[in-house]
């Protein structure tokens, strides 16, 4: 059975900060380095483990400039990761070997990236990453992130947004929670703020789900699509192909796909390791390159 959450995507400014610690600190691998498709002066960072599976991804847009984010009437926000059963007191010691304040809330683990983004480190009875998915660091592969659990939607009017996953998806509703799985789950929370939000430093755009395959995701557009869902998009970003859909809240859900992969354009030894285009940009790399924010 595949991880019900694909990856989340957010904004980062310091590029060179944001790999630090996701793949320093965090010991996530970087997967690959390529550029935003809807704004090809932005990079791309994808963060996973060794191959990285779907269910283990973190990806964020590198926006030099950006300016403070201000979350409002809607947004989504916090990154959950699982941690395997007896890895709780390795991640507290090297939280606080490296200086990081945390919170400890029973078996999980609060604290904050350089973006000020929230994650949750939990503590599942889940055993570790077979060995063809550790990341080869210095952290051992029995105490290694497994991958995504949760994260946060707020938005205006509650039900609205459990009807949505209720009518569409058929996913359990339990509470303001969400049930993908035994472990894994989304988390409903109301705002009363009649502002704006506006993205900017540590800003989720959006959360992804994983499909099966083309087939799975093209249902999925049509049954939308009957259903009157304000639906964004649907595209092949390479890697997987995508339906990216507006809640009624106002916040981006995007169904992708398991497959191909990010061995499209590198080989697995070496994921990360250059610039990446998947195959339907390799043709503009010269432009793109030549217009690309410069990493800070």
């Amino acid at each position: 059975m595949f991880a019900p959450i694909h990856h989340v995507s957010l904004l980062t400014r310091h590029g060179q900060e944001n790999a630090d610690f996701y793949t320093h600190l965090l010991g996530l691998r970087f997967v690959k380095k390529t550029v935003n498709q809807d704004n090809h002066k932005m990079l791309h960072y994808y963060y996973g483990d060794y191959e990285g599976t779907p269910g283990s991804v973190v990806t964020f847009f590198v926006v030099p400039k950006l300016g403070n984010r201000y979350e409002n009437d809607h947004y989504l926000s916090t990154i959950g990761l699982k941690l395997p059963k007896g890895a709780m007191e390795f991640w507290q010691a090297r939280l606080a070997s490296f200086q990081i304040a945390f919170e400890k809330k029973e078996k999980t683990l609060i604290f904050s990236d350089p973006d000020n983004v929230t994650l949750y480190l939990t503590e599942t009875t889940e055993p570790p990453l077979p060995r063809s998915k550790q990341v080869k660091n210095e952290i051992p592969g029995n105490k290694q992130l497994i991958g995504l659990q949760s994260t946060q939607l707020h938005v205006a009017d509650v039900d609205k947004t459990k009807n949505f996953f209720k009518k569409l998806l058929d996913w359990t509703v339990e509470g303001n929670h969400i049930k993908l799985s035994e472990s894994d789950f989304l988390e409903i929370i109301g705002t009363d703020s009649k502002s704006a939000s506006h993205m900017g430093r540590g800003s989720m755009d959006h959360i992804a789900f994983s499909v099966k395959d083309e087939q799975t995701l093209d249902v999925l557009h049509q049954k939308a699509l009957s259903q009157g869902w304000f639906i964004e998009k649907i595209v092949s970003r390479g890697y997987f192909k995508s339906l990216y859909i507006r809640e009624p809240g106002g916040n981006r859900m995007e169904f992708a796909t398991l497959s191909p992969g990010f061995t499209l354009d590198e080989p697995l030894e070496s994921l990360g390791e250059s610039f990446a285009l998947p195959p339907f940009l390799e043709s503009q790399r010269k432009e793109i390159e030549a217009n690309i924010y410069a990493e800070r």
